[in-house]
């Protein structure tokens, strides 16, 4: 499963560690930045159910 988190930096780190305690994490991207001139950026999490 393919999951898209998308926030600021800091929000991304936090909800992407709280889905690693439920789920399984396969893959992680590297951040990316939102387009336009938004702080927030994009992460991709490939995970596995339990």
């Amino acid at each position: 499963m393919k999951i898209r988190i998308v926030g600021l930096p800091d929000e991304v780190d936090r909800a992407a560690a709280e889905i690693a305690r439920v789920l399984t994490v396969v893959e992680t991207s590297t951040p990316y930045p939102s387009r336009g001139n938004s702080r927030q950026v994009r992460l991709y999490l490939e995970v596995r159910l339990p």
